[in-house]
Parts: structure tokens; sequence; C-alpha cells
């Protein structure tokens, strides 16, 4: 008699690898659903952060390997604030691929007929509809969507040239700039820099100034000193454009334009102190 453990061994044995794509051995579009049909219009339980949110219905399908897949357009989606926030930035609409069960749980009150619109992810979904067809909540799926969001803050690295002030010779930098999203309602992004020398090691105790203007052009400068690792931080600095001043003790300073935008800091327009 063998073992139960041994039997166990063995099936995992001979089991066959999972199907990376179900959809290469074939599926059925466009079937009939008791409740779910193209064109409809349904509240649903939305997260607190994507206020008057609603999903439409797009397509019906049948995959074999995974049942019925249901592929949504959800609307007034907020991915630029946090759980926790007051609803800002909910102007996103989201499109991507549920299974039946899991839209079901979800889907509270049908609320209108729309017209049926296209899937703009649909061959991608196609080529790949195991790995894009979420199996959790709408909202479970849309606070998956957003992390991924957020990973994709892309940073900026960028060389900068400082000219030594006794000698006049160039010694190269490399200054990150990476932001984070804020827990706060308004268009925010939390700033991190890095100065470095060119191998690396951290350039301490240089000066950043970076300078907005209100409306009567008056300047409101934020000034900070790079720590021992060559770094700093802003916790707080909303989207917009900046002047903005690096000093270096021995080196001429160098002056530039500071961009905050939704996906990334840039700085440009670099020049040496006149």
């Amino acid at each position: 008699m063998i073992a139960p453990i041994a039997l166990f061994a063995l099936a995992i044995t001979v089991q066959q690898p999972p199907i990376a794509n179900p959809c290469a051995n074939g599926y059925t579009e466009n079937i009939w659903d008791p409740r779910f049909t193209p064109g409809q219009r349904w509240s649903y339980r939305a997260r607190p952060l994507d206020q008057d949110s609603t999903l439409t219905i797009t397509k019906v399908d049948y995959v074999p390997a995974l049942g019925t897949v249901v592929q949504i357009m959800v609307d007034h989606v907020d991915f630029d604030d946090k759980p926790g926030d007051r609803p800002h930035n909910n102007h996103r609409t989201e499109y991507f691929a549920i299974r039946r069960d899991s839209l079901d749980a979800s889907a509270l009150e049908m609320i209108g007929i729309s017209q049926v619109v296209g899937q703009p992810n649909y061959r991608s979904w196609q080529t790949n509809c195991a790995g894009l067809t979420y199996g959790t909540t709408v909202a479970d799926t849309l606070t998956t969507l957003q992390d991924e969001y957020l990973a994709r803050q892309y940073p900026c690295v960028m060389q900068i040239t400082l000219d030594s002030i006794s000698s006049g010779e160039p010694k190269r930098f490399t200054l990150t700039l990476t932001q984070s999203i804020v827990n706060d309602p308004f268009p925010l992004r939390a700033l991190d820099g890095h100065l470095t020398f060119r191998n690396g090691t951290p350039v301490k105790d240089a000066g950043i100034e970076i300078t907005a203007y209100d409306y009567y052009r008056n300047p409101h400068p934020i000034t900070l000193k790079t720590g021992s690792a060559g770094t700093f931080s802003i916790p707080k600095i909303p989207l917009g454009t900046y002047d903005f001043k690096l000093t270096l003790d021995g080196f001429q300073s160098q002056f530039g334009t500071l961009s905050v935008t939704p996906k990334r800091p840039s700085l440009s327009k670099l020049h040496p102190e006149n």
C-alpha cells in the first residue's frame, strides 16, 4: 500500500503545468448571462475614495478554464489620492476583466442602460486572459491597480556638472529626484533628492533652494541642505513649476527649473551662476 504522502508526492510529480493563457485553447465571445448584459450601468460597493463611481458592462465572454469573464468600465476612479483622503481627483476611467462571481459580489443596483463602448485593452486581455482577469471585488481590484500606478512614479536621474571656482575644472555629480503621493486631498507630492559624486559617494552639505511665487510674484523659497547620506526631503510640495538652485562650497552654483508633475519630477534649463 502506498502511503498517502507518497501518493500526494506522485500527484505533484505527474500534475500538468497550468495553461499560461487559457484563451489560447479557445473561448466563447458575447455569451448570454442572466444578470449582466453589455450596456448595463451599475452601482457597486465602491471604495470611499471613488465617490459617485459606477461601472458599465462592455462584454461578457466564457473561458473554459476561468468561467464567465465580464469586461467592465469603471468611472470616477481616484488613483491620485490615498484611502482615507477626501476624494479629490476621481476623474479616471479604468477598464478591466473580472470573474463573474467577483462582479456579482460587487454589483448593487442596475441604474441605467448606455451605448456599448469598446474595451480598449481587450486585445491585451486575449493574450494574457489568466493574468488580466481579476478574481477580487471591483473595489479591491481598483486598489491593486492603484498600487501598480503609484509604483510607476518614475524618478528623475540626471548628471550635473559643477565648475570649480578656483581651477574652473568641471566635476560631475548625479542628482536623483523621486516623488510620492502624500495622504492629502490636494495635489501634493513628497519630493526626495539624492546627490552623489560620480563615483557614488554622497555629497554632504550641498545647498538646495526651491522657490515658488505667489500671485504677486513674491518669492517663497524652501532652503535645505543635504545630509550625510547626500539626501534631502520636502514632505509636501504642490504640483507646479519652481526655480531651483544648487550650491556647493568651492563650486559655481547651478540654477534651473524644477517641475513637479503628477507622474514624475524633472529638472531643466540648468545653467551656472552668471
